[in-house]
């Protein structure tokens, strides 16, 4: 089972939860995943997601959008997310 980091950034202006969200990220082993909770999607850090070897999924949510980020070879934590 994937072991779920929650970083809730919804209220917070940028730079702040772009910073914190490449933080999270860079201490992320495989078998974890990122749910980062957002007012807005955050398209600016998708293109630094791909380039880094991580893929995501984004879901509209209570706050706004719940985005789901995972190694991008971790097929195990991709296929736990799909079923979420």
């Amino acid at each position: 089972m994937s072991k779920e980091i929650v970083l809730d950034v919804h209220e917070l202006q940028p730079p702040a939860p772009m910073e914190m969200a490449l933080d999270a990220l860079d201490k992320m082993t495989e078998g974890e995943y990122l749910k980062m909770i957002h007012r807005m999607q955050p398209f600016p850090l998708y293109n630094i997601l791909f380039e880094n070897g991580f893929k995501y999924e984004a879901r509209e949510g209570d706050a706004g959008f719940d985005i789901y980020i995972w190694h991008a070879k971790d097929k195990a934590t991709e296929a736990f997310i799909k079923q979420l």
